[in-house]
């Protein structure tokens, strides 16, 4: 059977064929590259205005999902309306209930400005007006007016005492009365000298005017209030005369908006009614209840401007990184004063929800999933429209302590989680809700087909690359080299893979091999420097095994011949490198049950897929020779060396071929190693790391020296999947390593075995001398052995009852 040949191996150089020499020639690629499906899935879901249709983007990592969601969101958004901006106001009705005010984009930061100047006003106009000579006149007179009926109403009650030869005197704490005799005042002494009838007379006089005073003094406090109150009044005049024409200027710049002059009249209502917080006009008033510093007063007045889409064009493309909960939906500050944890609805602060309002927003659905509360956040206000601000204390009702309750915001946005398809799949069938919220999904591909069209794209998308990042343009011969990588990416030689980041990667390092070299361009030795290098890097464990085989550490043959042993082929993912090493597969074969034992298994080694094909492996032996012939033999199959679990099924042509060769004592060259995957039919299927596993093969053929007759025996459908590196083809084309491909099992047995499978001539009879032949006449004699085995057991049986 002959292997593949260097042009077998090669991609052929037509479906390179691009016109340019170097990529300064191409024009950018401003368009998404293989990405169909998941784009008019996303336009979809942008086009839909009902709820619940939100995106899920999915893929693997790698493939530029982000960069790709966000540049063709951001071109949509441009011709999009810009949303409204909000801000939180001070409630005077409720000051733990803070208001929202929804503005017009842009004007919500130019009403910012014109509050934080109307405040400095107010805190200039309303002072200034009560220190005018005008004022205090003013106060005066109405102070002197008021005095002027306290005293004119004393003196009445003091002239009505008098001629009740009663003295009436005021002091500090109230009025006292004294007999008077001989125009003189009685001290105690003096009174209680006199007779007891005067003393009678005069007590009569005292309690009748005290019964009096009663209705003085209410009479006195009443011409006080009134006093007060004309000077309340005055002020307020003043004060509107001196601000009011600052808060009709802004409500005839905002009269557009209800909402805004609601708020602008009730600041206006709210200034007059705490003049006190401006202005000390008396000690009075200084030592008032209200108690409000001047600063804090003004405060009140501030606006907390929560969203500010002035310097947006079109819709805002929020890109969240770190969805916490307070991250997502905003979070209320808090302060520490002499003491006391405050707040107030200045510290209200805004979430990315609240930044992505009227827009798009976009959040890794992994690291969404992994915040407490910030996924069950999300889905609430999904599903009521309204984004409600809440501490995590409040909302866990662990803290009694008064906070506030601001109003909710209506939202109207759209959602884009992006993860993999696990997740998704995991969120559909463990989440109801995911379902109602995110009913479209986009689904990156991988790869996309290797033809002249894509070739020239890709090469269009390599040139944009380089242009974006600043790097050295590239040669044709670099572009060539570049777009088999990618193929080998995708583990296809039909195929290109759309994976940029590792794309960019290669771009970035091949820069550096040709700025090293002091090369104007890239060419096809700095990608290949750049490729060596990758793999020098992580290749680390690889290089120990190798030695580890080189040294006989581990014991895998690359000459000779062997019976019951053959190199399978296994492939090492660590990290983002992948490596392919052989593995030793033994096969013993004993008289028995037709059980075939496999070892890995018995010690829960061995994975479900491989458990699998070692049945399908046992289906197979059995339905090609056990027809008429019974299985009296038992096997045992092991990965020797082996210390870790083992998966897959890629082992089963090897098992196999193992198998048959202990059975009927046929070696194997072992300069040869195979993979592929068997049915119940006897058919080799597809396997993974095709490449891998034969340049791993290689390189252990190539430490010991290659002698011309190693090589491995692949499934034939996986020639289209060959993307050896240059090294493996070279040595293909000198003839020193070999690579053939099989259909069948009987094949790869031929090739191991140099023996012929041999074709069926009547019942259980074969061509004489083959693999077939010599399988039937040594299972007819382990049967034959068998059932003497069993004859001779009856026989001694007998004997022992005898």
């Amino acid at each position: 059977m002959k292997s593949l040949t260097k042009k077998q191996l090669e991609i052929s150089p037509r479906r390179y064929s691009i016109d340019f020499h170097r990529t300064n020639e191409l024009e950018s690629l401003n368009d998404v590259l293989g990405q169909e499906r998941a784009l008019k899935a996303l336009d979809f879901a942008i086009g839909v205005e009902h709820q619940g249709y939100n995106l899920y983007v999915m893929g693997p990592p790698g493939l530029g999902k982000h960069v790709i969601i966000t540049d063709v969101l951001k071109k949509l958004a441009v011709d999009q309306d810009v949303p409204s901006d909000w801000c939180y106001t001070y409630n005077f009705d409720q000051s733990h209930r803070p208001k929202i005010l929804e503005l017009p984009a842009g004007r919500g930061n130019k009403f910012h400005k014109n509050m934080n100047a109307l405040i400095t006003e107010l805190g200039k106009s309303i002072p200034a007006a009560f220190e005018t000579n005008e004022y205090r006149e003013r106060i005066q007179l109405i102070e002197r007016d008021a005095s002027t009926k306290q005293k004119d109403l004393v003196k009445e009650y003091k002239k009505a005492a008098r001629e009740e030869s009663i003295l009436l005197e005021e002091t500090p704490t109230g009025f006292t009365l004294s007999p008077i005799i001989d125009d003189k005042a009685l001290s105690l002494e003096e009174f209680s000298s006199i007779s007891p009838d005067l003393q009678e007379k005069f007590n009569d006089k005292i309690n009748k005017l005290q019964e009096d005073l009663e209705f003085i003094i209410p009479q006195l406090n009443q011409i006080s209030r009134d006093s007060n109150e004309k000077i309340k009044s005055m002020n307020r005049d003043v004060a509107l005369f001196a601000t009011g024409h600052l808060i009709k200027d802004l409500i005839g710049r905002y009269g557009d908006i209800n909402s805004v002059v609601q708020y602008l009249e009730s600041v206006q209502d709210d200034v007059l009614d705490h003049l006190q917080d401006f202005a000390k006009f008396d000690d009075e008033l200084e030592n008032s209840e209200s108690g409000i510093s001047k600063e804090n007063s003004l405060e009140r007045y501030k606006l907390n401007l929560l969203v500010d889409n002035s310097e947006h064009e079109g819709a805002p493309v929020i890109y969240l990184d770190n969805p916490t909960y307070h991250n997502l939906v905003g979070r209320i500050e808090y302060d520490s004063y002499m003491g006391s944890i405050i707040t107030d609805f200045t510290l209200i602060k805004s979430g990315a929800i609240h930044q992505a309002n009227g827009g798009y927003l976009i959040i890794d659905a992994e690291k969404l999933l992994a915040q407490p509360f910030s996924w069950e956040a999300l889905k609430r206000t999904l599903y009521s429209r309204l984004l409600r601000i809440e501490s995590m204390e409040q909302m866990l009702s662990t803290d009694s302590a008064k906070s506030l309750e601001p109003d909710p915001i209506p939202v109207n946005l759209k959602i884009i989680l992006i993860g993999d398809r696990q997740l998704y799949y995991q969120l559909h069938q463990l989440d109801p809700d995911f379902s109602e919220l995110f009913k479209v999904e986009a689904d990156f591909d991988e790869e996309i087909n290797h033809n002249a069209e894509n070739n020239f794209l890709y090469a269009r998308l390599l040139a944009t690359r380089c242009r974006k990042l600043k790097l050295r343009e590239l040669e044709k011969g670099a572009v060539n080299r570049i777009l088999q990588y990618s193929s080998r990416l995708a583990g296809d030689s039909e195929k290109l893979s759309t994976e940029l980041r590792s794309i960019t990667e290669l771009l970035i390092e091949a820069d550096y091999c040709a700025q090293k070299a002091s090369e104007k361009y890239i060419t096809v030795k700095h990608v290949l420097s750049a490729i060596k290098s990758q793999t020098l890097r992580i290749s680390r464990i690889q290089s120990l095994i190798q030695e580890d085989i080189h040294r006989g550490t581990i014991l895998i043959n690359t000459d000779g011949k062997q019976t019951g042993q053959v190199n399978g082929l296994s492939v090492f993912d660590i990290g983002k490198y992948g490596f392919g090493q052989p593995s030793c597969i033994t096969a013993t074969v004993r008289l028995g049950n037709g059980q075939i034992i496999n070892i890995e298994r018995e010690v829960d080694l061995s994975g479900s897929i491989h458990d699998k094909g070692v049945l399908i492996l046992s289906a197979l032996l059995a339905s090609r020779y056990g027809k008429e012939i019974p299985l009296t033999f038992s096997a045992s199959i092991a990965f020797e060396q082996s210390y870790g679990r083992i998966d897959g099924d890629s082992a089963s042509v090897a098992e196999y071929c193992a198998l048959i060769s202990a059975l009927i004592d046929v070696p194997i060259n072992q300069g040869l190693a195979v993979t592929g995957s068997l049915n119940q039919q006897g058919r080799v299927q597809a396997i993974g790391g095709v490449n891998e596993k034969i340049e791993g093969f290689f390189e252990i053929c190539k430490i010991r020296g290659l002698t011309g007759s190693q090589g491995c025996v692949i499934p034939a459908i996986n020639q289209k999947n060959l993307l050896l590196n240059e090294e493996v083809i070279a040595a293909v084309e000198a003839g020193d390593f070999h690579i053939y491909t099989i259909e069948h099992v009987d094949e790869a047995l031929e090739i191991l075995t140099g023996k012929q499978t041999g074709s069926l001539i009547s019942e259980n009879t074969y061509e004489s001398g083959s693999i077939n032949d010599l399988v039937t006449r040594q299972l007819l004699h382990m049967a034959q052995r068998s059932k003497d085995f069993s004859n001779t057991d009856t026989l001694s049986d007998k004997k022992s009852i005898n």
